[in-house]
């Protein structure tokens, strides 16, 4: 029986290089979407309904925890941090926020491993979403952080050549209201 692989999912776009990666993997794989983050309502949706769309045409195995009644949290954990720049310390208390939450779900089903696609993106750090997912692997143990940088190996460009061939939508932001760019 192949290991499980929950993959923190942020958008269709950032799914599209690491699914490939994963295809011939030996793993059951996961792309479990959660972003309490992303505002608007309707963006967020927008961004839902395009995972959905996007797993549906491949068959990918997909999980969807609903963001309503995560909203007040993921505020109540960046509160006083509203006004950081990107990659600043919003990003990393709202990075750390997300994976946690996949690896619980990730406990709930019993998977072994937890990684993101967030580290295909050149906004990201992977170096940063590396630590946190080490730290909660210690916190979730046994269950393991896999640490892929999606962004290696022209990952970055990969996954918007295959998004623009399969005409995904693509947002200008990061997906909270803080990071919308003026």
């Amino acid at each position: 029986m192949k290991p499980k692989l929950v993959i923190h999912t942020c958008c269709a776009v950032c799914m599209c290089y690491p699914k490939t990666l994963f295809e011939n993997e030996n793993y059951e794989t996961i792309f479990y979407f959660y972003n309490p983050n992303i505002y608007p309502i309707k963006e967020y949706e927008r961004r839902r309904d395009e995972f959905i769309n996007y797993a549906k045409s491949f068959n990918i195995a997909i999980h969807i925890e609903e963001n309503q009644k995560y909203i007040e949290k993921w505020y109540n954990d960046i509160k006083g941090f509203e006004k950081e720049p990107e990659k600043g310390a919003r990003c990393y208390i709202c990075f750390k926020h997300r994976i946690n939450k996949a690896f619980e779900y990730a406990k709930n089903i019993n998977a072994q491993y937890v990684t993101t696609v967030m580290t295909v993106s050149p906004h990201k750090n992977s170096k940063v979403i590396e630590e946190i997912g080490n730290s909660l692997a210690e916190k979730y143990s046994p269950i393991k952080y896999l640490h892929v940088d999606f962004k290696k190996k022209d990952g970055f460009k990969k996954t918007n050549i295959i998004a623009n061939e399969v005409g995904l939508y693509r947002q200008n932001y990061c997906g909270c209201e803080f990071s919308i760019r003026g």
